[in-house]
């Protein structure tokens, strides 16, 4: 079983979100509690910018600029570096709900433009474990609607360029679910497409206990794989196009939380093959005295082409 290796220092309480930005040469990432956008160069530094009360999910627009998803509400904004600069702050959108026991956790862009992000219950209020996370649908003229009732962890989200359906997470079911979607946007149909305690009951990384894997936040390659973290197993698990279990990746630490994949620091952008699989991790429920490296960022070259991340047209 292949290792990634540590990347970073430990950089985030709840890592997650993690996307590769191209035209930076970098990876982008959230410390999702605490609101910060991680920026991670090739070389494993890291530098931080506070956004709010809660940062979900950072995707890129298509005419330059971020869309992110915050707490309660989507938020757009033109650079990286003057984020970083404190030449700039988010435009903050208006906010989708009022309860506060609520957060956005993960999303992704459909190949029509449209951000989508799913939310979910804090963990440990009285709507923790119900199924009460709402799929969010931010539209390119700014307006955002309700497309899917009913979901308990909204999770990993992806859709292949061209494609009307979308691979997705509800971390509760323990599978990977196709979503087949309409060019206008709405949801067809939801099909079970992996059960991934099933075909996992016999993986465990490093620091996992077999078949306690979790699925968490994936990633597309550009041969149809579908790569999965599987959070309590300290590891991340590749399907073919026909949901076979083709690969599984070790993760030193049990919190792997997401996935990517993106260029490799070596003149290589990723997307000709020879990408870098990139996974974050979090320190919540973990034992910090095992485990000392949970929240860092890990890493390991793979023998795949990335996928660019889908933008948002808006």
């Amino acid at each position: 079983m292949p290792t990634a290796a540590q990347l970073t220092d430990p950089v985030a309480e709840h890592g997650e979100g993690p996307v590769w930005d191209g035209d930076g040469g970098r990876l982008l990432a959230v410390d999702l509690e605490q609101g910060d956008l991680l920026v991670v160069s090739p070389g494993g530094e890291v530098a931080k910018h506070h956004v709010g009360d809660a940062l979900a999910c950072v995707r890129p627009r298509s005419g330059g600029g971020w869309v992110v998803a915050a707490r309660r509400r989507f938020a757009l904004f033109d650079g990286v570096d003057a984020l970083l600069a404190g030449r700039e702050e988010p435009r903050m959108l208006t906010p989708l709900w009022d309860d506060e026991r609520l957060r956005f956790n993960e999303g992704g862009c459909d190949p029509w433009g449209r951000f989508w992000c799913g939310s979910m219950a804090y963990a440990g209020n009285d709507l923790s474990g119900r199924a009460v996370g709402v799929m969010w649908r931010l539209d390119v003229d700014g307006s955002a609607r309700a497309v899917l009732e009913g979901l308990t962890v909204s999770n990993g989200l992806q859709w292949a360029p061209g494609a009307q359906r979308a691979h997705f997470v509800d971390t509760e079911t323990g599978r990977v679910d196709l979503l087949h979607v309409t060019e206008t946007g709405e949801v067809l149909d939801r099909e079970p497409w992996v059960d991934v305690a099933a075909t996992t009951s016999d993986v465990g990384g490093h620091v996992g206990a077999r078949g306690q894997g979790r699925p968490d936040g994936l990633v597309l390659d550009g041969e149809g794989g579908v790569w999965v973290a599987l959070n309590g197993a300290g590891a991340v698990a590749r399907y073919d196009a026909d949901g076979r279990l083709t690969e599984v990746v070790a993760v030193p630490v049990p919190g792997v939380t997401a996935c990517t994949l993106g260029g490799t620091g070596d003149g290589d952008d990723g997307t000709r093959g020879g990408a870098v699989l990139y996974a974050t991790t979090s320190t919540q429920g973990v034992d910090l005295d095992a485990h000392p490296s949970s929240g860092a960022v890990f890493s390991l070259p793979v023998d795949v082409s990335a996928l660019p991340p889908l933008p948002f047209g808006g």
